[in-house]
């Protein structure tokens, strides 16, 4: 069963609830007991629009479960606890006793995607020998004779270091990894101005 989120905002219940197994791409914004909004998951841009407030709701595009949620009312944000018990829930206490730790799987999710396309590509590479690529005669086509017109000549010798050409040549793995520490770090800043 999906995990509920609540919280308590002006003397409202501000509670959002993923449907059940059947409906498992729908969620639904409930203020005190009353159905205000529902609409289907959208990722991280999963958003419901409640009587001066709105939640983000963070959650997979296929739907089912909510792994964090928060109310926008002006420029405040507060975040909405899960129901006790469930995995979101221990999750969620994870983060808050470990923030460091649980923000770094923005890196870490990088680097298995590093790790995934090394092991694909390898995997791919090693089949190409044993596919039988088929012969494609071309005809050949006419030649166009174009005039030829003087251009200035303009040359630049412009030669990167060795280091900073086997920097750049190695940007398909480093990147995923600052990529994922640039969101770890927006993460630590936004778990600090939730507290």
């Amino acid at each position: 069963m999906p995990a509920k989120f609540s919280v308590q905002y002006e003397g409202r219940s501000i509670e959002v609830v993923p449907d059940a197994i059947t409906e498992r791409d729908r969620v639904r914004l409930l203020v005190d007991g009353e159905t205000v909004a529902e609409t289907k998951a959208n990722g991280k841009q999963t958003v419901l629009a409640g009587d001066g407030f709105e939640v983000r709701a963070v959650m997979p595009f296929w739907g089912g479960s909510v792994t964090s949620a928060s109310l926008i009312a002006g420029d405040a944000e507060i975040e909405l606890h899960p129901e006790p018990g469930t995995r979101a829930a221990r999750r969620a206490d994870f983060a808050r006793r470990h923030p460091r730790v649980y923000a770094s799987r923005h890196v870490l999710q990088g680097a298995a995607q590093v790790a995934a396309a090394i092991v694909g590509i390898g995997f791919l590479l090693r089949l190409l020998p044993s596919v039988p690529w088929p012969s494609i005669d071309f005809p050949d086509l006419p030649r166009i004779n174009l005039p030829d017109l003087p251009l200035p000549s303009i040359q630049i010798d412009l030669e990167l270091p060795g280091w900073v050409q086997a920097v750049l040549d190695s940007k398909p793995y480093w990147v995923p990894i600052v990529v994922g520490l640039l969101l770890a770090s927006r993460e630590l800043k936004r778990r600090k101005k939730l507290r």
